[in-house]
Order: C-alpha cells, then structure tokens, then sequence
C-alpha cells in the first residue's frame, strides 16, 4: 500500500498530524468492526485490514516527519509513497501443517479493547513484536478449523467434548510448535549467553522448580536432574533420585520455546538451586523455588523438526477414528 492511498482510506491529508490519524483510525476501525453488523462480517473484516494497513504506513510516514523535523531531514525521492508495505513482517514456516491468523487487537474511541480481527494470514512464525496471547488465540482457532473440518457430518452423538478438547489442546501445541523458532528465540529470552570451549553456545534462562511438596528443602547450588518428560512438563529430581515437581518458568512464553526442546532431545541441560529464592509471602513463596539453569544446544539443532507433521497426522488419524 502507498502513502497516497493510506491517505485516501483513513480520509486524511499530508497537513494533518499523527493525533488525527489516531482519532480518525479508532473511530473507523469501530465502524469497520465485525460485530457491529454481523450480516457484512467478511466484508467488514476485509475493511478493517485496509484500515490497519493504512494506519501502519501512515505511522511510518509520520515518524519519518518527526525525525525531519529533528533535525536530521528527510530525504525525499521523486516517486515519493511508491513503496509498497506488507501487512506482516516475520519469517515464515513453509513446512507448517496448516496457515494461522495475525491477529489485532481492536480498541474502541476510548482505547477500550473491543476484540480481535485478523489483519493477514500464512505460515508466519512468532515474533516477539506480536503479542504472545494473541498468537496462542491465533494456534487455537487454526486447531478448531482442522478439527471442524474432520468433524462436518461426522460427529458421533456419543462424542464427549472433554474428549475433543483433549485433542484440541495436543494439537494446538503441535501447531505452537511449528510457528515457534525455539532455537532462535533463545537468545531474546536469556538472561546470559556463554561459549563452552568448543565455542558452543550456552543460555541461561530464568527459571523455578513447582515443588510437589513444600517442605522440600533446597539449599543454593543444590544439583537437580530431568527425571521424566509427562504431559509437555518436565519433572525434576534431585541427586538421590527423589522427584521434586516440575520444571516451571516466570515467563509463560518459555514454556513454548524451552520444554520442546527437551521433547525434540535437542538441548542440553544444567541445573540447580539459585542461591535467591523469593520472599517469604510472595506466590513462589510456597511451592515454587528459583532456579539457574543453563542451556547447550545439540550440534545441528536449528529451524523446525521434521516430524511435526508426522504427529500431527497421527492425532488426527485417532481422532477420525473416534469419530
């Protein structure tokens, strides 16, 4: 989309400045928003789309005016506004099962979050610049159309729907996986990186231990070890064998990026008591306990594993079955 034509659909002129472009955005993303008229639903979905993208090169265009005015000047070209801007910037998985939805939050004049539309879809990775529980929505709503699709005309009256969401849930993760570059996330999350001696690189990431019983006592430095991999947790035990609880992060996010790469035995790991653990009072104050732990990346780990696909089509295969 060009500048002229961002001009043309939020009806503004090059005079007017960015506080205007906010007002006149809000209120015609709440008009253009599918619930205000849920007969023209696709129409004003596509709608809303141009406006964000009107409103994204716009944004761009007044920074640059900012940055001009600032002193530095901007540099104007004879075919002013002829680039053209992509709805989404993020690298893209060709070999994901299935597209997913960006989503956009949309706020009304009052800057109240109404709900989500869709501005573009595709095989495009998470990226930090995009809000993590939009694109666990996004992961979800691509599970219930696969599932969706296998179900029209087929459900069983006796298909129970703890059940379905069961596999909803194991595969939205399989999805979340496929759109989540772990290897390549790291660094965005560690709070140190390292070499060993054979210039591996080593993370160390922010972590606690969910003890199974609070009265379990770890002194700093106390040495913990994987015990078992059940149910996309990874459980901890300590140098005698005894299990402690599982492996849990203060960043919801890690545990996309971090525990499939126990799964995929693509990472080594070092762990154990920090010798900081949280006030007496506060939330991991009881079953929680602060931990160091410290990543190694196998050789030739990197990009997507290669059977994804292969697990997805094995849980649909069992749930078409059950149909």
């Amino acid at each position: 989309m060009t500048e002229r034509e961002a001009f043309r659909i939020l009806g503004l002129s090059r005079e007017d400045g960015p506080e205007e472009m906010k007002r006149k955005y809000r209120r015609m993303i709440l008009q253009a928003h599918p619930d205000t008229d849920l007969s023209a639903e696709e129409r004003r979905t596509r709608d809303a789309q141009e406006i964000n993208l009107a409103y994204g090169v716009l944004k761009k265009y007044f920074e640059g005016q900012r940055k001009s005015e600032s002193g530095r000047g901007r540099e104007k070209k004879s075919s002013a506004g002829s680039e053209r801007t992509e709805i989404w910037n993020a690298e893209i998985n060709e070999n994901a099962y299935r597209e997913r939805e960006i989503l956009h939050e949309v706020e009304d004049s009052e800057g109240r979050v109404m709900g989500q539309i869709c501005i573009a879809r595709g095989k495009y990775l998470w990226s930090v610049e995009e809000s993590f529980s939009l694109f666990l929505l996004s992961i979800y709503r691509c599970a219930g159309e696969i599932l969706e699709e296998i179900d029209f005309g087929k459900r069983s009256p006796s298909r129970s729907r703890p059940a379905e969401m069961k596999v909803r849930a194991e595969l939205a993760y399989l999805l979340a996986q496929q759109f989540t570059d772990s290897t390549g996330l790291l660094h965005e999350f560690a709070l140190e990186e390292t070499e060993d001696r054979k210039k591996r690189k080593i993370y160390r990431i922010a972590a606690m231990v969910e003890l199974s019983d609070p009265s379990i006592s770890l002194r700093p430095g106390d040495i913990l070890l994987p015990a078992a991999l059940r149910r996309h947790r990874l459980y901890l035990r300590d140098a005698s064998g005894r299990e402690l609880g599982y492996l849990s992060f203060p960043d919801d996010r890690l545990y996309y990026v971090v525990i499939p790469l126990f799964e995929q035995r693509a990472a080594r790991v070092r762990i154990q008591a920090a010798g900081k653990q949280p006030e007496a009072g506060k939330r991991a104050s009881g079953n929680y306990r602060n931990l160091d732990l410290w990543l190694r990346l196998e050789p030739q780990t990197g990009g997507m594993p290669e059977n994804l696909n292969l697990q997805i089509e094995r849980l649909l295969k069992k749930y078409r079955e059950s149909l």
